[in-house]
């Protein structure tokens, strides 16, 4: 019982003595602080339609799809493609066979991304049920548009997962830009066994992904949230905690909150700039300037009259002044398009088909097709030019009606519809000429040209096709020195000029707006925005 109490009175000795030793530093211990999150605020012009990469083909959705997935390439900002998933590849001598090796990566749950995930992601897409304005991108690929129609099975699909790591492509014949295909959003893996990405309802199920960032929150035409992605292959490069995209329509509201600080980036194609603000801010040296693969055209319905004629066709494209539009409407520094393919698809070098703003051989040519067509100019139908309802696209369409009118003497009425709208008349040929844009989906100049291979391709919203552009695009898939495929092309390009089932008006320059603290957030050539290595100083 003594030795009890004798043990007790040290231990509490010693327990005082601690307690007086540790008070005697408390001034020396410090907080620590948390980290401090590296978050950006950037702005969509409206809310992305899809989370579904598959069905991916406008530009928001594009940017956003870009974070939150990883394919088995990536396009990097000068053009150059690099291996993302995929760690290497061998291709067959006849350049058929592609077999893809996968480097070990997994999905923000943690479970692994493998072969088969990109088989049944595809094979759902072209599934003949399947929505989606993207899948005939995997056409070249065996038996894949056979398998759309419905024309044959899914399983007889060229694309075979060997083992976990191991995707066999078989290709349709040779395509040269196939590797250029991968790098898009309509070839990246989902979970589930391909099934349909959905938006995760709030309190539920959480989006799982497998990009650079993954979704942290979706508050519909309000916000959408990405944090960094612990369980990315390469989560050491990205530097970003957190990405908060707003979602502003109004171009004049996003630049006001940039001006205020609220907002680290703005611009290119997520959140343009106001038309009014570019040239003050460019004499004050603010914007940045990136030229990207996209053009803004006219394109004629080919199937009704009077653009069943070639020459009316190339009277109303000769008589646009191109540098006048640019100058004084866009004001964006875009470079005067004579051929729908831009220059930063050609190593930047213009290609120049006919003279821009050309008013006396767009007479000539009017006067021809008035003879072709029987009648006196005074009887030429009066025809209505649609576009889509934005600053931009009336002011342009203004433009045009005044100089049709002053070039060839012709009153041309304008109509306007919502975009949605709009494009559902260009789709269903349910107009007379319309003003539209394209961008291209993949690093090469076929993104523009396979769209006019067939009269009934969903984007020929002219209905051309011509057997001569046809045989040229076809030799050109087996034609391996690139110097020697580019001239093909360039031929191919020139004879639709000469067809003039579009009139093309300008090439993109993206311009953007950015914070002095945000470093090494880059435009691709696409035109998309890349957050994955941009960090705060």
């Amino acid at each position: 019982m003594n030795f009890f109490r004798a043990k007790c009175s040290l231990l509490t000795a010693c327990l005082f003595f601690f307690l007086i030793a540790l008070s005697g530093c408390d001034k020396k211990f410090t907080k620590i602080k948390p980290k401090k999150l590296k978050e950006i605020h950037t702005n969509f012009i409206y809310s992305p339609i899809t989370l579904d990469p598959r069905k991916s083909t406008d530009p928001v959705s594009n940017a956003l799809h870009l974070m939150l997935y990883e394919g088995l390439t990536r396009l990097e900002p000068d053009g150059t493609l690099s291996f993302a998933i995929a760690d290497s590849i061998e291709i067959s001598k006849k350049r058929n066979v592609y077999t893809f090796y996968l480097r070990e990566t997994f999905w923000s749950n943690g479970k692994p991304v493998t072969a088969v995930d990109f088989e049944c992601s595809w094979k759902a897409l072209l599934s003949p049920d399947f929505p989606s304005l993207a899948s005939h991108l995997l056409f070249p690929i065996k038996n894949a548009e056979r398998a759309k129609k419905g024309l044959c099975s899914i399983n007889e699909v060229g694309v075979h997962a060997i083992d976990e790591s191991t995707l066999v492509i078989e290709l349709e014949r040779p395509t040269p830009y196939f590797m250029e295909l991968t790098a898009f959003p309509t070839f990246f893996p989902v979970p589930h066994q391909g099934e349909e990405v959905k938006t995760p309802k709030k309190g539920r199920e959480q989006l799982i992904s497998n990009g650079p960032f993954e979704l942290a929150s979706w508050k519909n035409e309000d916000e959408v949230v990405v944090r960094k992605n612990q369980q990315f292959w390469n989560e050491k490069a990205v530097k970003l905690d957190l990405i908060h995209m707003t979602i502003i329509s109004d171009e004049g509201t996003a630049l006001k909150l940039f001006e205020k600080g609220d907002l680290d980036w703005i611009g290119g194609l997520i959140s343009p700039l106001p038309l009014d603000a570019v040239t003050s801010l460019s004499q004050v040296k603010k914007i940045k300037m990136r030229p990207i693969a996209g053009t803004n055209f006219c394109a004629f319905n080919t199937k009704i009259s009077p653009f069943s004629n070639v020459h009316i066709r190339k009277a109303f494209a000769y008589a646009i002044d191109r540098q006048i539009i640019i100058d004084n409407v866009t004001q964006m520094y875009d470079e005067v398009a004579t051929g729908p393919v831009p220059s930063v698809l050609k190593d930047y070098k213009e290609s120049h088909f006919f003279k821009d703003g050309d008013a006396e051989e767009a007479r000539r040519q009017f006067k021809i097709g008035l003879l072709e067509l029987g009648i006196e100019q005074e009887d030429f139908p009066k025809l209505t030019y649609s576009y889509f309802s934005s600053e931009l696209q009336r002011k342009l369409a203004l433009a045009l009606q005044s100089q049709w009118r002053e070039v060839l003497g012709v009153e041309v009425g304008l109509e306007s519809s919502e975009l949605k709208v709009f494009v559902n008349k260009l789709r269903q040929h349910d107009f007379e000429f319309a003003q539209m844009s394209w961008v291209a989906q993949f690093y090469d100049r076929m993104s523009f040209l396979e769209r006019f291979m067939h009269e009934d391709s969903y984007r020929n919203y002219s209905s051309w096709e011509n057997p001569r552009f046809q045989e040229l695009i076809r030799s050109s898939f087996h034609v391996i020195p690139p110097d020697k495929r580019a001239l093909i092309l360039e031929s191919a390009e020139r004879l639709l000029l000469e067809e003039m089932p579009i009139a093309p008006i300008y090439h993109y320059n993206a311009l953007y707006l950015k914070s002095p603290k945000l470093k090494n957030a880059q435009i691709s050539p696409l035109g998309h925005i890349d957050f994955r290595y941009a960090d705060l100083y």
